[in-house]
């Protein structure tokens, strides 16, 4: 009897792999040799297909939008592990490659969305040298820490989604961030691993920064802070939205369905459907309220209206031509008249 219990633990160790080696359809946006998995909630007793988030404080906000879109679906479960201040050039600071194990251990993740980079474009410091940023000399180091977290990763035999950044508001950071993603994305998918880019998903139609664009609800509503960097609430939900539907389709074996190109924002003049009060119209008559029908507007002909376009006498004419304002009535909030009794 022992031995049938120890046999079938081992088999409920080893199935997640198996299953994991089965497909081998590449998921959107990467180059990746690593093999495809099939849903290994499947294969797992309480059938829940478990996530990590880690990296920086983007990838904290990332995390929390992946929980809210995964809550009603009882088949995930989201773990959130950031660091703010973490990247890949202060190991120092915080070294995510000797982490993850501890971070990992007992739990059973099925896979892990890496987002990290935004705090990367800076000096790297050795024993012997400061190496400036996007030099040669800083590349090399810079692969290195990617390997190293990559190596990390892949000793887990979990799935992994590394993402690429997303756009910038600011010209130069966002120019440092694709240099910053594009060699994320050559040695992680040197590594086998699953590499997406972002850009696509969070940019307008055009390739340009998008900071208004469709929520998760598909309402069109602010998305990233005054900064251009941090999303707002229903931003974060967006991304987490596109990202679960990634990892979903990779662990179904389908292909995610890309989001709809947003139109660029283009600055317009806001033009009143009609005249406002005191405006005239196309036809040069002048719009005012019309008592009996609310505010729907009321024409004066133009053979009453003085040269500037006023009643001829009007108290209008006279406050806007000549600044003579008429007399409040009596006992209006503006009736200045009353003079109170003086005390004897």
């Amino acid at each position: 009897m022992m031995k049938r219990v120890y046999i079938g633990f081992v088999f409920a160790l080893c199935l997640p792999l198996y299953v994991q080696a089965q497909d081998t359809t590449p998921l959107i946006g990467s180059q990746a040799a690593e093999p495809q998995t099939e849903l290994v909630a499947q294969a797992l007793s309480d059938g829940i297909y478990r996530i990590l988030v880690i990296g920086d404080s983007m990838a904290g906000g990332l995390g929390a939008g992946i929980t809210r879109m995964a809550v009603d679906d009882e088949g995930f479960e989201v773990v959130s592990r950031f660091n703010e201040s973490s990247g890949l050039t202060r190991p120092d600071i915080y070294d995510w490659a000797s982490a993850l194990p501890k971070v990992m251990e007992g739990k059973n993740f099925n896979a892990v969305v890496v987002l990290i980079g935004m705090n990367d474009r800076q000096d790297i410091r050795t024993d012997t040298a400061t190496l400036a940023f996007n030099t040669p000399e800083w590349i090399k180091a810079y692969q290195a820490n990617i390997d190293a977290i990559a190596d990390a990763l892949k000793a887990q035999n979990v799935k992994v989604f590394w993402l690429g950044e997303p756009p910038m508001g600011d010209p130069t950071y966002d120019a440092d961030m694709k240099t910053v993603a594009a060699i994320q994305k050559e040695r992680v998918t040197a590594k086998g691993l699953n590499f997406i880019d972002t850009r696509p998903l969070l940019s307008a139609s055009d390739g340009s920064y998008m900071d208004f664009g469709p929520d998760d609800t598909g309402e069109m509503r602010k998305l990233r802070q005054r900064d251009g960097v941090t999303f707002f609430k229903q931003g974060n939900n967006k991304f987490g939205q596109l990202i679960l539907a990634a990892i979903k389709a990779d662990a179904n074996g389908t292909a995610p369905v890309a989001p709809a190109p947003v139109a660029a924002a283009q600055p317009t003049e806001v033009v009143p459907s009609s005249p406002l009060f005191g405006q005239s119209d196309v036809s040069g008559a002048v719009v005012i309220a019309d008592a009996k029908e609310g505010l729907a507007p009321a024409k004066i002909p133009d053979t009453t209206l003085s040269k500037n376009g006023f009643v001829s006498g009007s108290a209008a004419e006279k406050l806007f031509t000549q600044g003579e304002a008429a007399v409040a009535p009596l006992g209006r909030f503006d009736d200045f008249s009353y003079v109170p009794p003086t005390a004897n």
